[in-house]
């Protein structure tokens, strides 16, 4: 799951796999705790994080998410009401993490502990084993959404897609759902913030839980490892043996394989020491992804819709919150 509601922009550049089940949050009126001012308050902070998922399949319905993420006394909690929230292991040379930890009857799941600080959240990740050397850095960018386009903070493309009459890849549903709520802006005092960098001081793997058993994925790679495949790479980490494959044949870009911790196979993902995702970098990179066959009019609105995620949001304060359970909410 990778906490998405702590990194949505992970999910935005990688597409990595999702929390189990369907959305979270209680149906009816939204009822929000007022956290106050976010940055002025220390010991208590409290964000939202919203997604619209499936709807893509014919009669596939629209499903929401709304997950709580509530800092308290320097503990991390998240609200994830699915039925079974995956439960991703994070694996460095000496510890061993977990998403989610303990729940509290209040807030939700113990995701370890940290702080939000002059828009830096420092995030020390739970651990079932004491393991306490890993740190993870978000650097956020605070948006004043008073007046701004509320779809375009949520699913940025589509809705300019919407605008640009552009729509032969919207299904049906979400076209209907898109067009009830495409004009709908946000009131004031509605504020959110946006991950611009997020960084790591570990190398670190990633064990995704929710995927079925990658032990014929495992023996795969280690067939090709054994075989001197050059895209094929081995890691060791705490209990874990990986196997990775890079796309450009370096260790370095071996990101993504399989791994086998304590006797359990997993699907893997590997993240290096250091910058783990740049918002700026990633649109960099969508633009030199462009086919050079484009036009000069098609490569113009083509960046322009890819600068369109400079709008997305990743955590929403409590107004913000209100207005999209109670407006948006499919």
């Amino acid at each position: 799951m990778k906490l998405k509601y702590l990194s949505l922009a992970i999910i935005t550049a990688f597409t990595l796999t999702g929390c189990g089940g369907g959305g979270g949050g209680s149906d009816g009126v939204y009822q929000g705790i007022d956290s106050g001012s976010a940055e002025g308050n220390q010991n208590f902070q409290q964000w939202h994080y919203f997604e619209i998922e499936a709807g893509y399949a014919v009669n596939e319905p629209l499903e929401f998410v709304h997950n709580t993420f509530t800092l308290d006394q320097g503990n991390v909690y998240v609200q994830d009401d699915s039925p079974t929230p995956d439960n991703d292991i994070l694996v460095t040379q000496d510890g061993v993490y977990q998403d989610l930890g303990p729940k509290n009857s209040k807030y939700g799941y113990l995701a370890g502990t940290g702080s939000l600080n002059n828009l830096v959240f420092t995030h020390k990740p739970y651990s079932p084993v004491g393991s306490t050397g890993l740190i993870f850095n978000t650097n956020f960018k605070k948006i004043d959404l008073n007046g701004k386009n509320a779809l375009a903070t949520l699913e940025s493309r589509d809705q300019w897609d919407i605008v640009n009459n552009s729509i032969p890849n919207i299904s049906a549903q979400r076209l209907a759902y898109y067009n009830s709520v495409k004009d709908l802006t946000f009131p004031a005092g509605a504020y959110c913030l946006q991950v611009s960098i997020r960084s790591n001081n570990q190398e670190n793997i990633y064990l995704y839980t929710g995927q079925s058993d990658k032990k014929f994925a495992f023996d795969g790679y280690a067939a090709d490892y054994a075989q001197n495949d050059k895209h094929i790479f081995k890691k060791t980490y705490k209990d874990t043996i990986a196997y990775l494959y890079s796309d450009d044949g370096t260790e370095a870009g071996a990101t993504y394989g399989a791994a086998e911790y304590k006797g359990n196979y997993y699907g893997a993902g590997r993240y290096l020491k250091g910058v783990e995702y740049s918002l700026a970098q990633y649109i960099q990179e969508q633009k030199d992804k462009l086919s050079s066959n484009l036009n000069e009019s098609e490569r113009k609105l083509a960046i322009e819709e890819i600068e369109t995620l400079n709008n997305e949001c990743s955590w929403y304060n409590d107004t913000a919150a209100q207005f999209i359970q109670n407006s948006i909410k499919p």
